[in-house]
């Protein structure tokens, strides 16, 4: 006489759902910080690429506009225009232009929006020493930062990338580099005052942001 196949008991299937369910809750959260992440990783990707154009600029004898003086980085204002948020902002024409202005090159949009600011400006009367005018471009100067923001995690605080090239002399004083442009009021525990922290060397990049998830 055969014996009748034997299945799992009601108790030995909920047994597997919570097991699975307990499995997702700690896996999906974390599948998210990791996306999160992901994307996040654009703005310092970007930050070292505005880095190498700016170095490339200034030791080069290309004028940023017409009449400018040579051996300067340029700042610029925000590219691309508009807020950040969770997708990326497609970049128009007039952005593209914009960064082509200083050699950056970017394809398709981005989550992060960039500026760079200078300061130790060059001699008036030796050429233009502002770009004002010409798209984004503005002020020339020997010092250097670049600021990069983002909200990808739609909380509506924006989180921050910085970079710092302040000016040192022979003896290795250094002119402190600008602040940060448009830093982010939640990382300024990180970048304090929006100047270079302490703990960061001339030309490094750094999270600013105190926000857990990246």
């Amino acid at each position: 006489m055969k014996k009748a196949a034997k299945g799992f008991t009601l108790i030995e299937l909920m047994i597997v759902v919570a097991i699975i369910g307990i499995l997702a809750a700690i896996a999906i959260p974390n599948f998210l910080r990791y996306q999160l992440r992901s994307k996040f990783a654009e703005l310092r990707t970007n930050v070292e690429a505005i880095r190498k154009s700016e170095e490339s600029l200034r030791q080069s004898e290309r004028m940023a506009c017409p009449g400018a003086v040579t051996g300067q980085y340029v700042a610029f204002t925000q590219i691309p225009a508009g807020a950040p948020r969770t997708s990326k902002l497609v970049w128009i024409p007039t952005d593209y232009v914009a960064a082509s202005a200083i050699d950056w090159n970017v394809e398709g949009g981005t989550y992060g929006v960039y500026q760079a600011a200078t300061n130790v400006p060059p001699a008036a009367g030796a050429g233009a020493v502002t770009c004002a005018g010409t798209g984004t471009l503005v002020l020339l100067g020997l010092g250097v930062s670049v600021a990069a923001n983002s909200d990808i995690d739609g909380d509506g605080v924006l989180t921050s990338v910085g970079y710092w090239k302040p000016v040192r002399n022979n003896a290795g004083a250094a002119t402190a580099a600008p602040v940060l442009p448009n830093l982010a009021a939640a990382d300024t525990t990180n970048c304090a005052g929006a100047g270079q922290p302490g703990t960061i060397g001339d030309g490094q990049i750094t999270t600013c942001s105190s926000d857990n998830i990246f």
